[in-house]
């Protein structure tokens, strides 16, 4: 009866030590899925990224508008290849810091002017029109080329009329050479002054 009762034990022992040993094993499978959903999530995040409410322009450093605001259809982003987010309120500054930065391997994002959606700047249909945008450089960009060609049909009166990436950095261009011309005379008064107040002391 004993030997029965050791046979007994033995066996509930070893299959109470298989069972644990199949959760030791599903438990890396588990963690190896969450890992993985972590991943995607990471590789999604930068398309979803929004700018806080102190988030300023990386190359004026003006206000950058939330997709709740209405100059938040002209709010563009550039997510590095290290993963880090930069935010512009106008397209054409985000044009100019990369002319200044020299980025590779950036990937670029402009709102849809209808919807506010992020998509990818060179998919984007860009329109020229007399509109008021936060610096000034009057281009809507739509994800849809019927709805581009739709918006331009409706508003004649304000001169939009399809337009591309080329005529948008001629723009930046001008507005770039104006910003670093400002600069370079401000610099010029600092040293004046510094010069000034130089000659002054001795």
């Amino acid at each position: 009866m004993k030997k029965w009762l050791q046979i007994a034990l033995v066996s509930i022992t070893s299959l109470w030590l298989l069972a644990g040993c199949g959760e030791k094993e599903a438990t890396p499978s588990t963690n190896q899925q969450k890992s993985q959903q972590s991943q995607a999530d990471v590789q999604q995040a930068p398309n979803s990224e929004e700018p806080q409410e102190r988030t300023t322009c990386a190359f004026c450093n003006m206000k950058v508008y939330s997709k709740n605001e209405e100059f938040g259809k002209f709010t563009a982003k550039l997510v590095k290849a290290n993963g880090q987010v930069v935010f512009f309120d106008d397209i054409g500054c985000m044009l100019n810091y990369e002319r200044d930065m020299k980025e590779e391997g950036a990937k670029k994002y402009v709102r849809d002017y209808q919807t506010y959606d992020w998509i990818e700047m060179d998919q984007a249909i860009v329109v020229k029109a007399d509109i008021q945008t936060p610096m000034k450089y009057g281009f809507a960009l739509f994800k849809d080329k019927e709805e581009a060609e739709e918006y331009v049909q409706k508003h004649p009166d304000i001169h939009a009329m399809l337009s591309d990436w080329h005529a948008v950095d001629e723009v930046a261009l001008k507005k770039y050479n104006m910003k670093k011309m400002n600069q370079g005379t401000m610099n010029d008064r600092d040293e004046d002054m510094d010069h000034s107040q130089h000659m002054n002391g001795k």
